[in-house]
This record gives structure tokens, sequence and C-alpha cells, in this order.
């Protein structure tokens, strides 16, 4: 049997906040490491083999990027709580913060709870007991930001099958993987797994890897100087992905695993090199410059994106998607930002206001100046042909660049992918798609679109 680690909604959920900071003094970084293999009150295919090897490797890469590191494995609720104190209580306006957790989460109700080592024997439906024997990630982060710190990452690694009872009855929190959890303004966060994954302890019985799948890929990307955090994301996703597809099964035969690393960046103030900037030879804190402006020349004439409050962001690679509005995940189903582009057929954006979508926006933001070519759009809820009936379809969609320039479109009501030309490229350092008109769905109001691509090249 392949093992796994549970939790809400992907695991390794690597959180990076650069925070409204107040001016520091002498900055310094500090990180907590927890890593649970052993849940005494759980059955025995429900332990875990890598969780604190994960941790203490995790806690080594951050001591040589200069942090102070908090360690503790095979920690109960207090000595987690004890833990978290001890951490926090360093942290002074204007620091770096880590925080890694490798063992079981779960989630109950749309939060991610992380599972200590003396979580108590439960039986099904059961989830006050659980959350109250856990420590809800929300939770984790308010403390974060309680302490003002300058950069706080939070990863983890904790996507497994839910390790609670699920017999005939109802289960305890989501069957496997994270919940999709709402990514917070100035926040990045790295999952292990895609929403309702699991997230591999190890390949296979006979793994001989010091790490679960995950962590030796994150570990091994974190020590790279070139990378910053956006592309690091971008490395540990595709690396992860491969190599979980060499997962065995207890007889030692090919059982491929879909593992994929989701990430959402919300990150302001620059991109962040924890492991230093390409050949500058130390660690560099966070640049103050604007995020995404790269070129002295650009930066005097680049537009700044339009944006609002109660947006969600994702980034792409080279882009950052931002929505006006998500709806709220339901039956298993989560509508969010990243289905636009990485999503599968089955997967949509969904706006989440009141009414019938028209207003709404998308708004897709390069690193830098981009020749926009075309535009590829699969409209409403694909998930089938019933429900794309049901709701509400885009029909009239305008398109916003960021130098002036302004395109409208009428999208087919129709299955299957449309790609809208342009007869000329656009250059752009972004572009705003603004839902004028909508094709009405038969039982709902919600609007939705399942992917919304750019088709771009770097301008010259």
């Amino acid at each position: 049997m392949i093992a796994l680690r549970t939790l809400a909604a992907a695991v390794a959920c690597t959180v990076l906040m650069p925070l409204d900071a107040t001016p520091a003094m002498a900055e310094k970084r500090v990180a907590l490491a927890i890593g649970n293999d052993l849940y005494p009150n759980l059955p025995a295919d429900r332990q875990l083999k890598k969780a604190v090897n994960d941790a203490t490797t995790v806690a080594g890469t951050l001591r040589s990027l200069g942090f102070e590191v908090i360690v503790g494995t095979n920690l109960g609720r207090q000595a987690m709580i004890d833990k978290l104190a001890e951490f926090t209580a360093q942290l002074q306006p204007g620091d770096t913060a880590a925080l890694f957790f490798a063992g079981h989460g779960v989630a109950i109700s749309g939060v991610n709870y992380l599972v200590p080592s003396d979580v108590p024997a439960v039986t099904e439906g059961a989830e006050a007991r659980v959350r109250g024997a856990s420590l809800a990630e929300p939770d984790l982060i308010a403390e974060l930001q309680a302490r003002s710190v300058r950069v706080a990452l939070l990863v983890i690694d904790a996507c497994r099958d839910n390790p609670f009872p699920r017999n005939a009855g109802r289960s305890i929190g989501n069957t496997r993987g994270l919940a999709d959890a709402k990514p917070a303004r100035g926040i990045f966060t790295l999952y292990s797994a895609g929403i309702g994954q699991t997230a591999l302890d190890r390949l296979g019985g006979n793994d001989p890897a010091h790490n679960s799948v995950f962590t030796r890929i994150f570990d091994e990307q974190l020590k790279r100087p070139e990378l910053h955090l956006g592309d690091l994301a971008v490395e540990v996703r595709e690396r992860v992905a491969e190599l979980a597809l060499k997962a065995t099964d207890e007889r030692g035969q090919p059982a491929p695993h879909e593992q994929t690393p989701a990430y959402y960046d919300q990150t302001l103030g620059g991109r962040i090199y924890l492991a230093g900037q390409p050949g500058s030879g130390r660690v560099e804190q966070p640049a103050t410059k604007l995020a995404n402006v790269a070129p002295e020349a650009e930066r005097v004439v680049r537009p700044s994106r339009p944006g609002a409050p109660g947006e969600s962001c994702v980034r792409n690679g080279y882009e950052t998607y931002c929505v006006s509005s998500v709806r709220k995940s339901q039956f298993g189903n989560s509508y969010g930002v990243q289905n636009l582009f990485a999503g599968s057929a089955g997967d949509a954006w969904v706006e989440g206001r009141d009414g019938n979508g028209v207003g709404e926006w998308i708004t897709i933001e390069f690193d830098a100046m981009r020749l926009v070519k075309s535009i590829t759009v699969r409209n409403g809820y694909q998930k089938s042909n019933d429900i794309f009936q049901k709701n509400n379809r885009v029909r009239q969609l305008r398109a916003v660049f960021s130098q002036g320039e302004t395109q409208t479109y009428t999208l087919r009501d129709s299955l299957g992918s449309e790609v809208l030309t342009l007869s000329k490229p656009v250059r752009a350092y972004w572009v705003k798609f603004i839902i004028d008109e909508v094709w009405a769905g038969n039982r709902y109001t919600d609007t939705a679109l399942t992917k919304l691509v750019v088709g771009s090249e770097r301008a010259p």
C-alpha cells in the first residue's frame, strides 16, 4: 500500500506572507519545524514513515539559509501549542518567519486542521472532537500576522488520506486531501498536492528515500539561489508530479499517482529569494520595489493592475490571475481562480456575488511587457452538458489592456474551446476581462468559466 498523509486541501502548503511591517530593527529569521509520524490512537496503516525526517531535513536547510530553528517531533496538541508559543515569542516586527509541518491533517467544513500525535480515537461524524484536538490552519496564520513579521512562510506537508473512520455512515471531514482554503492577501501558498488529491508519504513499501515525495523535491529546490518563490513553486509542481507517477503498489507493481502541487501567490512587495539572488553570494531579504516589476526602464510607465478588496489571486508561472469573487466550495467542488488555467475539464471558476455575474472580472498580469496574440476560452461550467445548461455562461466579454486598448467579444454558447485570435498583437502588462452580458442558465444565476488562457510572448 502506498502510504499517504492527510490534511485539508492539498498538503504542503507553503504560505508566504509579506505583511504590513513596522520599521524593523535588526531583522532576523526564525523557523519552527514539526514532524509527526506516530499516532498511537490511529490504526497501524495510518502511521507515517517520513514526516519526522521531513521536519529535520527542512530544519537543516533553513538553518543553512540563516534561520534560527526550533524543532519538534511526534508532538501532542499541548506540545504543539507550546512550540508555537516559543516560536512566536521570538518574532519581532520586520522578521522573517517560517513554519513547517509534516504529518496528518484533515479538512472539516472547509477548514484545514493539523493533527497532533495524541489525537484521540473517534467515531464517525465526531467532527467537533477532532476540531478540538487539532490546530486550525487559519489560527496559525493569525499568530504570524499578529507579530507583524515582514515575511511569513508556512509549509504544510499533510495532504494525506483522511485518517479517521469512514464506513457506511458519515466520515469525519473530507475523504481525502485538503480543503480549498481561501487565499489571503499578501500570502504565498504552496500545497504539496492539488485540491482533493492525496500527497504520498513514500513512493512504495520499499522506497529508500529519506523524505516524502513532496519534501524531497521542495527541500532540494529551496536551496537554489536563482529561484524566487514563484519559480520555486513551478519547479516543485512539475518535479513532484513527474516523480509521483513512479509510485508502486504493495507488490512493487507500477501504480502511477496523481499529485500536482498547487500554489497561490498573494504576495506584495517584490520577489523573495530565500537562498539569495543569482550571483549575490548571500541570502537576500525581500525586495522593496513593486512586485512583478522587472526592468528599470519599464518601472516608470507600467500601469498598476486594477484590483479590489476581496479579490482572489493565484500565480501561474509568469502570470498572476485575480478574480473579483469566488463562489464558496460545496459538494466537494472548488470554484477558485486556479481552475481557469490548471483545473481539469470538469472544474470551473464560478463568481460568488449576488446577481447574474454581470460586472464580475478576471485580470491576468504578466511579469513583464507581453505581446498578446490570442485568448482561449471554455465557456460556462463544462463538467457536463446538464451543468453547463443550468448555470450562466458569458455572452459578452470585454478585454481591457493595460496600455488603454479595449476589445469586446461575443462568446459562443456551446461546449468546447473557442480561440479568439487578435487581428494584431497587443502590448500589455495585464489584461482585465469584464463580463458585460451572460447567457442565462435554466436553474442557477451563477456565472462560470471553465478556462481562460492568454496566448502571448515576451515583448522585445
